[in-house]
C-alpha cells in the first residue's frame, strides 16, 4: 500500500517561545516575531549557546567574539551585548550570572530536532529530518572579525552536513524498499542538491529517474553530473555512472539498471553493542570526578571496540557540557618524543576558549610548554611570554617542570563546570615521555575535576611497556575495564541496526561464526554488505582486501600515498606525495570518505583524514609494490624538507628521517635522526632520545664521539652505568682533544656512582689537569665541576686533606667565574669535610651556606645533596628529628626527578635516623625499598659494585 505524499512538515509546531533556526539562514523568533538587536554578534552568541547546548563561561565568549580586542574592552563589549540581547528576549530563556551564560532548555531547535529525527529508524521520523533542511548550517552568516565562531561555524556545518546527508540517503533506502518511488525520488533529489559532486547519489537519482518512466529525465541528470564534474573537479564521471547512463540511454530491458547497491552504513550509525556496561562505568567515573579526577584504563586486543568505546564516552561528555581533549598514538611515531601530549594541547588550543584558558596561565609554565613545540606561532601575539626553550637546567628539576606544566596545561584545556575528559589511544606504541607524563598527571589528580581515559592492546607492549600498564594500574584512582568479544544477542542487535540503516539482511548467526565476536570483523562486514558466513571473506585480512579493491585507479593511489605517510595524513601532503592534482586528490578522498575507508578529523593536528583502522592502512601499505613504497617514501621526504611551516611541529624531523631511511638515503636520515635525539634529549625524552641517537649511528653518521657522549649522558640519567662508561670511552677514543676533559668529568662521575672510587679519581684527575692548561669560554666553570666531583671522590676514600684542598680551589674557581651553582657543591663537599673532621658547627655552617645556593640552583639535585648532607651533621649532633624533617624534603624531591639511585640513598639514610629512634617499622619499610632501588642501578649479576650501596653523601 502507497503512502500518501509527504506534506510540507514545519519545523514547529506553533509560533509559542523562542524558535531558532540554523539550518539556513540564520533566523532567531520570539513568539513568533523576529528577534530585533543591534549586532550580529548578538544572534551569534544565541546560536552558540543554543547549537552547543552548554553554559559558556563570560570570559570565553569576550575572547572567542570579541578576539582583536584586549581583555578589559571584549568584557564591556560582551556585557553591553548581553544587556541588549536580555531586553530583546524580555529577561526570558537567556540566564546570565557573573561568570556564566546560559540558554534555556525551552528554546527549540531546528538542529535538535532534526539530529533527533536522523537518529531514528522510522521512516516518518527521516522524512520530517528531511524536512528540516532547509539549507547549510548559518547559510551566510559570519562575523568578519571573530575567526574562532567563524572556524567553529565551518566545523559544524561539516558536521551537520554528513548528518543530513546521511538521513536522505537512508530515507531514500527506505522509501525505495518500501516501493515508494515518488518520495524515494523527492529524498534522492534533495540529496544531490546538497552535495552534486557525490556520483553514488547522482547515480542513485538517475536509476530512479528511469524506474519512473522518466527516461529523458535521467539522460538530463547525467549530463547536468558531467558539468558540474567538468566544472568543479575537471574530472569525467566514474565509469559506473557511465555505464548506467549507457544502460538507461540505450533502454535494454535485458540489462535495465538494478537498484543501486545499498549504501555504506556509517559506523556512527551501529550501537556499541555488547559495551553499555563499560560505558556506564566509565560515565560513572565521570560523574564523581569532582572535585578530585578520575582515571579509567581501557584494554584489549586489535580490532575489539577500545575506539568505539573512547568516541561514545566523548559523544556523552561533550552533550554533558564537558570539554575533550582526545589524541592517539602510532606505530610509526613510537620514538617521536611527546607526540600525543602535542596533539592534545593543540586540540584544546582549537576550541572556542582554548587561547582564552592558556592565557591564565602562570608564564613560566607557558614557557616550559613551548618546549614542545605545541602553541602556534598565531598564539605568539604579545599577550603570551616569548615561547622559546625555559631558562634553567637541564636537568631532572627542569623534567619535573615540564610534565608539570603539562599536568597544568591540560587540566585548565579540559576545564568547565562539567569534568572535562582527556583520551589517548593506542598507548602500546605511545612514546616513553608521554607515557610518563600521562602517568605524572594520573598521579595527580587531586583537584583536577577531569577523567582520564587511557586505552591500549596488552599484547602489543614491550617490556617497557608492561611496565607503564603496571603503573597506570597502580594508580589509586584508576578503574580498569578489558573488553571482550561480541556475543549473540550483541551481533544480532548491530546486524539489526545495520538493515535499518539502509545495509542489507544479513546472516547475524554466521556472521558471528566466521568473525568469532571480534567487533572489527562484524562491523567491516557490515559496512561492507557482506553476508555473514556464506564464506565470502573468510578473514580480517581478506575482508579488508576486498574493501580495497574496489575503489577507483585514482583513489587507488591517493590511498597508497596516505598509507606510506602513515595512519593520519593531509590533503596538501598526500596531493605532493601521490602526484594527483588537487581537483582528482579531493575526488578520491571523497570516495575513500565514502566507502569509510578514511574518514576526515579535525583534531590537535588540524583538519586532516585518518585511516578508519590501522588495519586499513597496513592493507594498503601491504599492497603497495616495493618499488613503489620508495618513490612515495622519498617524496613525502622532500615535501616535509620544503615546507617551513611542517618544521614548527615537533614530529617533523622524526617523520623526515623515517621517510629518507624508507627512500634508501641513509646520510640524510642519519642526519634527521641525530637532531630529533638531541631535541627529544633536551625535553628529557631519553629513551626516545637514545634509540634515535642508535639509529643515527647505525647509518654511518660522522659526529660518533658527540653521540656517544650524548647516550653515556641518557644512560647515567637511567642508571645505566655499564652502558654509560661503554658510550663515554667510545666517545673519548674518538673525540678532538678539546672534547676531552668533559667526556673524563662524565667518566669520573659515572665511576664514582658505581663506587669505583679509584676509576673516577684517575678520570677526574685528567680533567682537571687539562682544564688547568685551557683557555677556552666555559672552562673555569668545568674546572669547578671537575673539582667538586674529585673532593667527593676524595670525601668518600677518607683523604679528606686532598677532599678539602679540592673544594677550596673549586669554591675559589666558581666565585670567580660567578657560578652559585657551583660555589654551593663546593660548600657542600667542604661541610661533608668539616663532619667528618668531627667540626659540626662549620660543617652547619658550610652546608647552610650550599642549601642557601642549592634553594636559587633550578636543578632540584643540589638541593637533595644538601640537605642529604645537613641531615647527617643533625645526625651526628643528635638531632635526628631535625634530620628526619631534611631528608623527608629531600626524599619528595628524588619522588619527583625520578632519580632512583639518589631515592635509593636517601631512603638508606632516613631508615638509619629512624632507628635511632626506635621507630623500627618506618625504618624497614625504608631500609627495603632502599634495597630495591639499590639493586635496580646495580646493573647485571656478577656486574655489582659493592660500593653502590654507600652512595650516603655526595
Amino acid at each position: 500500500m502507497r503512502r500518501p505524499s509527504r506534506p510540507h512538515i514545519r519545523p514547529f509546531a506553533d509560533d509559542v517561545g523562542l524558535q531558532i533556526r540554523v539550518l539556513g539562514p540564520l533566523e532567531i523568533r520570539v513568539d513568533g516575531m523576529p528577534l530585533v538587536v543591534d549586532t550580529r554578534k548578538a544572534l551569534a552568541i544565541v546560536a552558540l549557546l543554543a547549537v552547543e547546548r552548554r553554559p559558556f563561561g563570560r570570559d570565553e565568549l569576550a575572547a572567542l567574539l570579541w578576539e582583536e580586542s584586549d581583555d578589559e574592552s571584549a568584557r564591556g563589549a560582551l556585557r553591553r551585548t548581553l544587556s541588549v540581547l536580555r531586553g530583546a528576549l524580555g529577561d526570558r530563556w537567556l540566564r546570565v550570572d557573573r561568570s556564566t551564560v546560559t540558554l534555556d532548555d525551552a528554546a527549540r531547535l531546528d538542529l535538535a530536532a532534526l539530529e533527533a529525527a536522523t537518529a531514528s529508524d522510522d521512516p516518518a521520523a527521516l522524512r520530517a529530518a528531511a524536512a528540516l533542511a532547509r539549507g547549510p548550517f548559518l547559510a551566510g552568516f559570519s562575523l568578519r572579525d571573530s575567526t574562532g565562531f567563524d572556524d567553529w561555524r565551518a566545523t559544524r556545518a561539516s558536521a551537520v552536513e554528513r548528518t543530513v546527508e546521511d538521513g536522505l540517503d537512508r530515507l531514500a533506502a527506505a522509501e525505495e524498499a518500501d516501493g515508494n518511488v515518488a518520495e524515494a525520488l523527492a529524498a534522492a533529489a534533495q540529496r544531490v542538491g546538497l552535495d552534486p559532486l557525490d556520483e553514488p547519489a547522482q547515480r542513485r537519482l538517475m536509476a530512479l529517474l528511469a524506474r519512473t518512466g522518466d527516461r529523458a529525465g535521467a539522460i538530463r541528470q547525467y549530463r547536468a553530473c558531467v558539468a558540474v564534474l567538468e566544472r568543479e573537479l575537471g574530472v569525467a564521471p566514474l565509469a559506473e555512472t557511465t555505464e548506467l547512463y549507457e544502460s538507461i540511454r540505450n533502454a535494454r530491458p535485458e540489462s535495465a539498471p538494478a537498484p543501486p547497491s545499498p549504501i555504506p552504513v556509517a559506523r556512527s550509525r551501529l550501537p556499541i553493542a555488547g559495551r553499555d556496561p563499560d560505558l556506564a562505568a566509565i560515565l560513572g567515573v565521570h560523574g564523581r570526578a569532582t572535585p578530585d579526577g578520575g582515571v579509567v584504563l581501557v584494554t584489549g586486543e586489535a580490532g575489539i571496540g577500545k575506539t568505539r568505546l573512547a568516541e561514545a564516552v566523548a559523544e556523552a561528555v561533550a552533550d554533558a557540557g564537558g570539554r575533550v581533549l582526545a589524541a592517539r598514538a602510532f606505530a610509526t611515531e613510537s620514538s617521536i618524543a611527546y607526540g600525543p601530549i602535542v596533539d592534545l594541547v593543540r586540540a584544546g588550543l582549537a576550541s572556542p576558549n582554548g587561547a582564552a584558558a592558556l592565557r591564565s596561565l602562570p608564564t613560566l609554565t607557558i614557557a616550559e610548554l613551548g618546549r614542545l613545540g605545541a602553541l602556534p606561532e598565531a598564539l605568539a601575539d604579545g599577550r603570551l611570554p616569548e615561547v622559546g626553550p625555559a631558562g634553567g637546567s637541564d636537568g631532572p628539576a627542569a623534567r619535573v617542570r615540564l610534565l608539570e606544566a603539562i599536568a597544568a596545561t591540560l587540566t585548565v584545556l579540559a576545564g568547565g563546570r562539567v569534568p572535562g575528559l582527556v583520551v589517548v589511544e593506542d598507548l602500546q606504541w605511545a612514546d616513553e615521555a608521554s607515557r610518563e607524563a600521562l602517568l605524572y598527571l594520573g598521579r595527580r589528580l587531586t583537584g583536577r575535576a577531569l577523567l582520564l581515559l587511557l586505552a591500549w592492546r596488552s599484547e602489543d607492549l614491550d617490556d617497557l611497556g608492561l611496565a607503564f600498564a603496571a603503573a597506570a594500574e597502580a594508580i589509586p584512582a584508576a578503574s580498569v575495564r578489558e573488553l571482550g568479544r561480541l556475543d549473540r544477542p550483541a551481533v544480532r542487535r548491530l546486524a539489526a541496526a545495520a538493515a535499518a540503516a539502509g545495509g542489507p539482511t544479513v546472516d547475524a548467526d554466521g556472521l558471528l561464526e566466521a568473525s568469532e565476536g571480534l567487533p572489527l570483523y562484524v562491523v567491516e562486514a557490515l559496512a561492507a554488505g557482506i553476508p555473514g558466513g556464506d564464506g565470502t571473506a573468510t578473514t580480517i585480512r581478506a575482508l579488508l582486501r576486498e574493501r580495497l579493491a574496489a575503489v577507483s585507479e585514482t583513489a587507488a593511489q591517493v590511498l597508497a600515498a596516505a598509507a606510506v605517510i602513515g595512519r593520519s595524513f593531509d590533503l596538501p601532503l598526500v596531493r605532493g606525495a601521490s602526484g594527483r592534482s588537487e581537483e582528482e586528490t579531493i575526488t578520491a578522498l571523497e570516495e575513500l570518505v565514502r566507502r569509510g575507508l578514511v574518514r576526515e578529523v579535525v583534531s590537535g593536528r588540524g583538519a586532516g583524514f585518518d585511516f578508519a583502522h590501522a588495519r586499513l592502512r597496513e592493507a594498503a601499505y601491504e599492497a603497495t609494490s616495493l618499488a613503489r613504497r620508495r618513490m612515495l617514501h622519498r617524496r613525502t621526504a622532500d615535501l616535509l624538507r620544503a615546507d617551513p611551516e611542517r618544521r614548527a611541529d615537533p614530529r617533523w624531523l622524526v617523520q623526515l628521517a623515517g621517510h629518507e631511511l624508507a627512500a634508501g638515503r641513509e646520510a640524510e636520515a642519519a642526519e634527521a635522526f641525530l637532531q630529533a635525539g638531541l631535541r627529544s634529549r633536551a625535553l628529557y625524552a631519553n629513551r626516545e632520545a637514545a634509540v634515535q641517537l642508535e639509529t643515527a649511528l647505525a647509518l654511518g653518521h660522522p659526529d660518533v664521539a658527540g653521540i656517544q657522549q650524548a647516550l653515556g649522558e641518557i644512560r647515567t640519567a637511567e642508571g645505566n652505568y655499564a652502558g654509560a662508561i661503554a658510550a663515554l670511552e667510545a666517545a673519548a677514543a674518538v673525540a678532538e682533544e678539546p672534547a676531552l676533559p668533559g667526556i673524563e668529568l662524565r667518566l669520573g662521575r659515572v665511576h664514582a656512582r658505581r663506587g669505583d672510587l679509584a676509576a673516577a679519581a684517575s678520570h677526574l684527575d685528567a680533567a682537571v689537569d687539562a682544564l688547568r692548561l685551557a683557555s677556552r669560554p666555559g672552562d673555569a666553570r668545568l674546572l669547578a665541576r671537575a673539582l667538586v666531583e674529585r673532593a667527593v671522590v676524595a670525601q668518600r676514600a677518607g683523604e679528606l686533606d686532598a677532599a678539602g684542598e679540592a673544594a677550596s680551589l673549586a669554591l675559589t674557581v666558581a666565585d670567580t667565574a660567578g657560578d652559585v651553582a657551583g660555589a654551593g657543591s663546593a660548600h657542600r663537599i667542604l661541610g661533608l669535610v668539616a663532619r667528618d673532621r668531627g667540626d659540626l658547627a662549620a660543617a652547619r655552617a658550610e652546608l647552610r651556606q650550599s642549601l642557601a645556593s642549592a634553594d636559587d640552583d633550578p636543578d632540584t639535585a643540589a638541593g637533595i645533596a644538601a640537605r642529604n648532607a645537613l641531615a647527617l651533621v643533625e645526625a651526628a649532633a643528635g638531632n635526628h628529628e631535625g634530620a628526619i624533617d631534611l631528608l623527608r624534603v629531600a626524599l619528595d624531591g628524588c619522588r619527583r626527578i625520578g632519580e632512583r639511585h639518589l631515592e635509593a640513598a636517601i631512603r638508606n639514610n632516613l631508615a638509619d635516623q629512624l632507628h635511632a629512634l626506635e621507630r623500627e617499622e618506618e625504618a624497614m619499610d625504608h631500609l627495603k625499598r632502599a634495597v630495591t632501588l639499590f639493586a635496580e642501578v646495580g646493573g647485571a649479576p656478577g656486574e655489582l659494585e659493592p660500593e653502590i650501596w654507600k652512595l650516603i653523601a655526595w
